[in-house]
């Protein structure tokens, strides 16, 4: 994959859905990028993808470096190369937004791939727990999500910045998936703050979708339901 190509296996609102039961592998994945998130068969917990490892984090706060064989249908990643370098204090996709748009004045209507290094004074993460049976709608298992609020941490988020056109095929706005450096938490970024971050942040032009091919797929409504993503994701 070329540097700085956005690869993304299914679209949003499958699993808004419930088609959860197929995909790819993370070893497939992992072929696609370094750098990314995702989630699991029967969306058992969040993936995020840092330096190149696929990381499973579980709705007990247990994290696991993913086996290569695991089901995966939903990632979105990319070989990722910054091409904007910064240092500085963040407040919330508030304060990314702003960073964002001083940094990269021209993206609002494309893709960016973001990774945050640094001291976290406080992050809000969420885990979901698996599927309580097949084709359980997104929405319905995020009832059951656990969130723990972090303080004084490190850790690094990674994730994209989708423009607002792409909802339901994406999540239009910010979405990371947060990693402690000792690795012991880690989860869905609700909220942050911090300082002496390094942000990196690289424009993406260029889209590949894979779509599945399987039943529950293409017998799928795939309607747009922005209300729901947005109560989802945060």
């Amino acid at each position: 994959m070329t540097v700085n190509t956005l690869y993304q296996f299914s679209i949003l609102n499958a699993l808004m859905d419930g088609v959860a039961d197929e995909g790819i592998n993370v070893s497939t994945t992992l072929e696609s990028g370094d750098h990314g998130l995702g989630t699991f068969k029967h969306m058992d917990g969040e993936m995020i993808v840092l330096d190149g490892i696929a990381y499973q984090m579980k709705q007990d706060g247990s994290i696991l470096v993913a086996d290569p064989e695991m089901v995966v249908p939903f990632a979105m990643v990319t070989q990722f190369q910054p091409t904007q370098v910064s240092h500085g204090s963040l407040s919330g996709k508030d304060g990314l937004d702003l960073h964002v748009a001083e940094h990269l004045p021209n993206a609002r209507n494309i893709f960016v791939a973001i990774r945050i290094d640094g001291q976290f004074e406080h992050i809000t993460l969420r885990t979901v727990g698996k599927q309580e049976y097949s084709g359980e709608r997104l929405v319905d298992v995020g009832k059951r999500q656990v969130v723990r609020t972090l303080s004084n941490t490190m850790g690094t988020l990674v994730g994209f910045y989708s423009p607002g056109f792409s909802q339901g095929l994406s999540v239009a706005g910010y979405h990371l998936h947060f990693l402690e450096d000792n690795r012991r938490n880690g989860g869905h970024m609700l909220d942050f703050r911090g300082g002496n971050m390094q942000i990196s942040l690289s424009p993406i032009t260029k889209v590949e979708l894979e779509l599945p091919q399987s039943n529950g797929f293409n017998s799928a409504t795939l309607s747009a339901d922005a209300e729901n993503i947005q109560l989802v994701e945060g």
